[in-house]
């Protein structure tokens, strides 16, 4: 297979594409999972994918370091093409501190309604926590939707979306059922009610909600769980059998990613996507001010 070649690129742009997907790696298997995972979700949604190495030490340096950078983005790329060959696909190395890149790449991501892919170790070994470590800084700080992988998950299981209040996650209700109309399966809703009224009132307003999102996208089979137990129990025990996790990023607080959000990134049994309201407005990430040059694959 062709190695990628270098490019010119502009500073600090990730240079996202309407639906793509993009993945951060760090040479480690973790990341290579979520390449795969990446390559997978870019093909179902018909769209691109871009594999982003971000690193400090690259910048402006030559020979072994950079050397390194590139192998990194070469070796996923390897990954990426070979699982999924039908998915277009380039690679970007961003010279900069790699969570300051992440967020910044998050928001250009969730202004074209694409998705940003990172992996997280499962293991707890320190030489797999380059990206795994940043996972839930990335989740509580992103301007755009964020997948964090750390299991393939089952791919035939259902979408699970966890809900609390629904005014507050209405973007995990709708992602989660696009992402369960693309895959053409089912969606569980679980909701963790605190009294028998709570139960009935968000039932119903679950229900009107599905039926405005089943009229746009039809097809996608529904289940609702309203359950008295602690939230992230019920969450983290249907993952086990899912495709993917959705959960709630705070809304416009960032930096307070709930604790059941948090959990299921930890401990999830699938890929969980940490779902940011769609066209939210916020300015770049500060810090984020590498340059940044592009490594694209064949055409």
């Amino acid at each position: 297979m062709t190695a990628p070649t270098t490019a010119a690129h502009a500073a600090g742009t990730v240079g996202a594409e309407r639906h793509g997907v993009t993945v951060a790696v760090d040479g480690t298997d973790a990341g290579l999972r979520a390449v795969r995972w990446a390559a997978d979700e870019a093909a179902a949604r018909h769209a691109p994918l871009t594999i982003l190495h971000a690193a400090p030490y690259a910048a402006g340096s030559s020979g072994s370091l950079r050397a390194h950078a590139s192998r990194i983005l070469a070796r996923a790329y390897t990954v990426a093409r070979r699982h999924a060959p039908q998915v277009p696909a380039r690679t970007l190395l961003l010279e900069d501190d790699p969570l300051a890149a992440l967020v910044e790449a998050s928001r250009q991501t969730g202004a074209h309604g694409g998705l940003l892919v990172v992996g997280i170790a499962g293991t707890g070994r320190p030489e797999d926590a380059l990206v795994g470590s940043l996972a839930l800084d990335l989740a509580s700080r992103a301007r755009g939707s964020v997948a964090v992988v750390r299991r393939p998950g089952t791919p035939d299981g259902p979408v699970v979306a966890a809900v609390g209040d629904l005014a507050e996650d209405i973007a995990v209700l709708t992602q989660a059922h696009r992402a369960a109309a693309r895959r053409g399966g089912v969606l569980e809703v679980v909701h963790a009610a605190r009294s028998a009224a709570d139960a009935a009132e968000t039932r119903d307003a679950l229900d009107r909600v599905l039926h405005v999102l089943d009229k746009a996208e039809p097809g996608v089979r529904t289940a609702l769980h309203i359950v008295r137990e602690r939230p992230f129990e019920a969450v983290v025990e249907r993952s086990n059998a899912a495709a993917l996790l959705v959960v709630g990023s705070g809304g416009r607080h960032h930096h307070l990613l709930g604790s059941t959000s948090r959990t299921a990134v930890r401990l999830a049994g699938c890929p969980v996507l940490v779902a940011v309201p769609e066209h939210e407005p916020g300015p770049p990430a500060t810090g984020s001010s590498g340059a940044g040059a592009p490594v694209t694959g064949p055409s």
